[in-house]
């Protein structure tokens, strides 16, 4: 079969309608390659896609971070406040030649402590210590563990209203004491954690 006819001057050849068609088949198969390459320059790579997934969970993180950190940064305010204000019902002695840590008394309870036999007091460190003297004079020291959920459990018998009532305000001392203490480490845990994720989206 010809592939080629002559065009009505005798000097142009013209293509076939079949060689039209294959002609065209080839043009839209590199038009579509084409396309297909530069769809895959624009999609991001596996790792890109990667990165962005870390960045969108750390930014969630450093969002939910910073109003717990400033949550715990207002309950440590708070509770700094409160102990301030409990402090001064009570009056803070310390021996200086003789003891390394002070106590909080009430003031009934202050100076000589002859004339009791029981009361309680709160180590400068946040111990609850409940002190009975026998006839002799001896001391026998009970400390309270303030992780107990009924602290009274812990009381000697025989203690009358007005003493359990003191313990009582010991006993809010001590937890205040506690409870500042598990704040401030807490404020402090939230602040390095808002820290650590502000500073790795710095570098992302």
């Amino acid at each position: 079969m010809w592939s080629l006819f002559l065009h009505e001057s005798g000097k142009d050849l013209l293509p076939l309608p079949h060689q039209k068609k294959d002609g065209m088949k080839r043009i839209l198969y590199v038009v579509g390659l084409l396309a297909l390459l530069c769809g895959c320059e624009n999609r991001p790579s596996m790792v890109e896609q990667r990165k962005a997934e870390i960045r969108r969970t750390d930014s969630l993180a450093l969002a939910q971070a910073r109003p717990d950190w400033a949550c715990a940064d207002s309950v440590a305010t708070f509770k700094e406040f409160e102990l301030a204000d409990l402090k001064k019902q009570f009056v803070f002695e310390k021996q200086e030649k003789y003891q390394t840590t002070g106590y909080y008394v009430l003031p009934a309870y202050k100076g000589s402590k002859e004339r009791f036999s029981f009361f309680s007091e709160v180590e400068e460190g946040g111990k609850l210590l409940l002190v009975s003297i026998d006839k002799k004079r001896q001391y026998t020291f009970t400390e309270v563990d303030m992780e107990a959920e009924d602290y009274q459990a812990w009381l000697p018998s025989g203690l009358s209203e007005d003493q359990k009532k003191d313990v009582a305000k010991c006993y809010t001392l001590a937890r205040t004491m506690h409870d500042l203490v598990a704040a401030k480490k807490q404020q402090e845990k939230l602040s390095l954690k808002v820290k650590f994720y502000e500073k790795k989206l710095s570098r992302q």
